[in-house]
């Protein structure tokens, strides 16, 4: 391959650890110097943190996900910045909470997204569109679920490609296909019947063009287009953002004869549906992975994997409670913290395992700082460079503390200590991590001092961000992992 990506400045703008959001600069570390890693973001949806066997997860083997720990650094303690959607999503491509800018709930159902015009704001500054400023080719293929109009439109917003859909959730094959399985949980609320609408079908490029693949399970689509994205811009002289973001293992629970018979050993048909489901985006993950070592640019192109939050738990009988108590919309540790790691040969160390607490919002920071570019100056970033602390740079933490809300549902992890609170006063939960990692035990009662201090932590977190720019869809109530609950979408 010919030698490429000069770094277009000597010094990037990253966060100072542990010091709030002033911006602060620092000479660009790690990879090959004089060359800007191609990027690579893989996305799962509604993946839970058991269901990997990178983190130990018995019920579900995924080696292609496990090269990328093997060959890089997993974070045991990653978080979404939200447990839904597309508000986590909005916090991933902005490297902002996405409290900061009003996208508190999903902007859907499609009808309410398209006719209201919902969306992530325009003068929010997307990776893509930061790297695309650095020389980068961008390309988006998956589901999107950041607004379907035209102010919103992928490659209106940065990405030179787009291939996917808009909206949150499409069938992943026609029904009556040779081969499909698709399973309604008896009570479930999760989507009733495998169609695409003129919403939530899949197009292509700025005049989205309707792309007929009805007859293909849509997982493998979306790796072969992923696949086809890297080969062709390997061979180019620009350094290339591929955002790769699957909806497996998101409802519909549909798969294919082929996945399902790899779980005999499963009785429960929805749960053996759902890890077929995992099993078919572990297999393109791997032919992803295998593109990228084709293309002789392995060890200078950075690869990401991560859920955009936790299992979806009111599917009954598909998700685990162990070891993360609680799963999407609850912010539980099962709703928030997620599979998530990252390998770049050049740079980082394979086969790290990092306990400090990050988040999916530093994946934009640390990108654009390994890019050669900067951080802009005209807002609050909440993502933070992770390369010093996974190279061991820096001794320090990449956050003292992370905050969720989702009114009337507040929390905030802080040390070991975690807070989930509803704002309305229906309860008050506290918990000790490092002693109950699965939330069991709620000693709010027993530490007045401690809750005192995460509640005025959180208060004045709470003072910078923005009212919700839309209302929630009707609360969705079940029962987590033994507790009933009733929570915002």
């Amino acid at each position: 391959m010919t030698s490429r990506r000069i770094l277009g400045f000597a010094a990037a703008c990253m966060l100072a650890a542990c010091a709030g959001p002033q911006a602060v600069e620092q000479q660009v570390a790690g990879g090959v110097p004089g060359k800007k890693p191609n990027i690579v973001v893989i996305l799962a949806d509604d993946l839970g943190y058991a269901d990997i066997s990178s983190y130990g997860g018995k019920r579900i083997a995924t080696p292609n996900i496990d090269r990328i720990a093997k060959d890089g650094v997993i974070f045991t303690d990653g978080y979404s910045a939200a447990p839904v959607c597309s508000p986590s999503r909005a916090g991933l491509n902005t490297g902002r909470h996405p409290d900061r800018f009003g996208f508190e709930y999903n902007n859907g159902p499609a009808q309410r997204d398209i006719e209201q015009n919902l969306g992530l704001p325009k003068d929010e500054v997307i990776l893509a569109k930061a790297l695309k400023a650095q020389g980068y080719h961008t390309g988006l293929v998956g589901k999107w679920h950041l607004g379907s109009n035209d102010d919103f439109y992928p490659t209106n917003r940065g990405y030179d490609e787009f291939v996917g859909f808009l909206t949150g959730a499409t069938s992943y094959i026609r029904p009556t296909a040779p081969g499909t399985i698709f399973v309604q949980p008896e009570g479930s609320s999760a989507t009733p019947a495998p169609r695409r609408s003129a919403a939530n079908r899949i197009v292509e490029g700025p005049s989205r063009t309707f792309v007929e693949n009805e007859d293909r399970y849509l997982t493998e689509y979306f790796g072969e287009r992923a696949v086809d994205y890297i080969k062709r811009n390997a061979a180019s002289d620009a350094p290339y953002f591929l955002f790769a973001a699957f909806n497996a293992p998101h409802d519909p629970l549909q798969t294919m004869q082929k996945y399902y018979d790899r779980f005999p050993q499963i009785k429960d048909e929805g749960m053996r549906v759902y890890a077929s489901m995992i099993s078919a985006m572990d297999d393109q993950i791997g032919a992803i992975l295998d593109a990228v070592e084709a293309s002789g640019e392995s060890g200078d192109t950075m690869v990401y994997f991560m859920s955009d939050n936790g299992c979806a738990a009111y599917i009954q009988g598909i998700c685990a409670c162990e070891p993360m108590r609680g799963g999407k919309l609850s912010h539980y540790e099962g709703g928030v913290r997620v599979p998530f790691m990252v390998r770049w040969p050049n740079a980082i160390k394979g086969g790290q395992v990092y306990r400090n607490v990050v988040s999916t919002m530093d994946v934009y920071t640390t990108s654009l700082t390994a890019a050669g570019g900067r951080l802009p100056a005209d807002r609050i970033y909440d993502g933070v460079d992770l390369m010093p602390f996974v190279t061991g740079k820096s001794q320090a933490i990449p956050h003292n503390a992370l905050m969720w809300r989702r009114t009337p549902h507040a929390s905030i992890r802080e040390g070991d200590w975690k807070l989930w609170k509803s704002l309305d006063g229906k309860f008050t939960l506290l918990f000790n991590l490092k002693d109950d990692p699965n939330e069991a035990t709620n000693v709010a009662g027993k530490e007045p001092a401690k809750l005192k201090e995460l509640s005025d932590a959180f208060d004045q977190w709470a003072k910078d961000m923005r009212d919700p720019a839309w209302p929630s869809r009707p609360n969705v109530t079940y029962n987590v992992c033994g507790t009933p609950f009733e929570l915002p979408i």
